[in-house]
């Protein structure tokens, strides 16, 4: 299941898979209810532009008990993936500060993306809570829980290194200092 899984965050976050067909065979396998079935449902969707769709196969992951090993993981990814659409207004109305407020919610389900997510939003321009530190700092947190990148599956991989380029970006803007409390400031958020 969680091979699965992990093959479904892939092919979300990959160029090619916005290109190819969404291929469903596999899930015959597993009841209509199921989170991981409902997790590809909401990814083709998603890759389809049906936005609103994608939100509801993944809120229902979101408001389904765990029942499985990998359940929660792929909770979190929901929630996270769900965030992404509030933060953009894809499908659901525009909310960066709810989008926000529900990445660190998913950091605190281990979501490794989510903090990705936070690095970025605090980083953007057109996000009010702008706060350059605090993105860096959200980027920095990845580089502490994960020293060794190696070892990350596909997905996660590409999350560390979308963190290294962000964090890149930032610290061309900000000064020693402001380095240094991001990074006191990742370490109270690990």
């Amino acid at each position: 299941m969680k091979f699965k899984f992990l093959f479904a965050l892939a092919i979300i976050f990959s160029s090619s898979a916005f290109a190819e067909k969404c291929k469903l065979e596999h899930l015959t396998e597993l009841e209509y209810t199921d989170i991981e079935c409902q997790f590809y449902l909401g990814t083709a969707a998603y890759r389809n532009q049906v936005y609103s769709a994608a939100v509801a196969h993944w809120k229902y992951i979101i408001e389904s008990p765990v029942k499985y090993e990998g359940d929660s993981e792929i909770k979190a990814s929901a929630l996270s993936t769900v965030t992404f659409l509030i933060y953009h207004g894809l499908g659901v109305k525009k909310d960066r500060f709810k989008a926000v407020s529900r990445w660190k919610d998913a950091v605190k389900s281990g979501d490794l993306e989510a903090r990705r997510h936070l690095g970025f939003a605090y980083s953007d321009a057109n996000f009010r809570g702008k706060n350059l530190v605090e993105a860096l700092g959200w980027y920095e947190s990845i580089f502490l829980l994960v020293p060794n990148p190696e070892v990350l599956n596909e997905s996660d991989q590409a999350v560390f290194n979308d963190a290294v380029e962000g964090s890149l970006k930032l610290k061309e803007k900000l000064s020693d200092r402001q380095q240094e409390k991001a990074k006191t400031f990742a370490r109270t958020i690990l």
